[in-house]
């Protein structure tokens, strides 16, 4: 029993820290073509999606950054035509993909046994995926866009820009390219995206500053392997499901550590007692398990954080 639970530990020790450092294993090539959009997951909804294919090799990569922070192995790339195949080396097992590839765009359907078909678009790119993190200079602009020119995604910019003006958050921006997409899931990557739907300033800036969060766990990488190793051990089970989970053992992992950095920049700007009652808020919209192991575990996850210096935010971006 005592070699299964360490074998198990040892497990999660490795799925938190792939996790958390973004891996950096298999890698994305410089020298062949991104493309980026999305898969709609019946359980998880729109998932941010980036992939390469090496048309010779018969192979790629497949990231969904949100919920596998982990780039996934692409198999079997065939194509006929216009007709595209291939199979995407999931953990729990192979999907099989179909698409038509035409105009710089790719569209199909996502199939795994015992799961809905997943249909995802997407669309050649010239940006790389994941590159190294390097926090934007305090003078740089941010870019601002509203994904369907809308008035109320321009609203929306406004009280984010009003938000950048009234506070200081600068020690906690590691991207400064923000867009806002009326209907989308809010996610880091490959641009930090959020929606409409946030109707107050608090939860507004704590959406923002979650999604930064994303970027500084990259930014931080291996630094956060001393933590994950004693994550591991201390929540051997954690939940997958929304609303308790994250949507798999691995994203409810990775969002342990993202929301408490979260907590924590939100205590910085707004004060201990704000950023409380934003948890607690929090706790009871999604993620509900990782915000209330936050509250529940707080010492724990401040002694440690503190530990291995990984809050004080102007030392580590330098």
């Amino acid at each position: 029993m005592n070699r299964m639970k360490k074998c198990v530990t040892g497990m999660l020790t490795v799925a938190f820290g792939l996790a958390l450092q973004g891996c950096t294993k298999p890698q994305f090539q410089e020298d062949l073509s991104v493309w980026e959009g999305s898969t709609l997951l019946q359980s998880q909804g729109e998932q941010p999606t980036t992939a390469q294919f090496d048309w010779d090799q018969n192979q790629g990569l497949w990231l969904m950054p949100d919920i596998i922070p982990v780039p996934l192995e692409v198999k079997e790339l065939r194509k006929k035509g216009d007709s595209v195949w291939f199979e995407v080396n999931f953990r729990s097992g192979p999907a099989f993909a179909r698409a038509i590839q035409a105009d710089g765009t790719l569209e199909g359907i996502l199939e795994k046994e015992g799961l809905k078909p997943a249909p995802f678009s997407l669309h050649q790119t010239e940006f790389g995926p994941l590159d190294e993190v390097i926090k934007p200079a305090a003078e740089a602009p941010y870019v601002w866009k509203a994904h369907g020119d809308l008035p109320e995604e321009h609203a929306v910019i406004a009280r984010l820009q009003r938000l950048v003006e009234q506070y200081d958050l600068e020690p906690y921006v590691y991207t400064k390219t923000v867009q806002v997409h009326r209907g989308a899931i809010p996610h880091s990557h490959p641009v930090l995206t959020l929606n409409t739907a946030d109707s107050t300033d608090v939860m507004l800036l704590g959406t923002f500053l979650h999604e930064q969060m994303h970027w500084y766990s990259l930014f931080l990488d291996g630094r956060l392997m001393p933590v994950a190793e004693i994550m591991a051990v201390r929540y051997p089970k954690v939940p997958s499901e929304f609303p308790e989970g994250a949507g798999s053992e691995h994203s409810t992992f990775l969002h342990l550590s993202v929301c408490f950095l979260e907590f924590k920049a939100v205590e910085a700007v707004l004060g201990r007692e704000q950023a409380l009652a934003y948890v607690q808020a929090m706790s009871k919209r999604y993620y509900r398990w990782v915000y209330r192991t936050i509250l529940e575990d707080m010492d724990l996850f401040e002694e440690l954080y503190a530990t291995h210096q990984l809050l004080d935010w102007e030392t580590m971006a330098k």
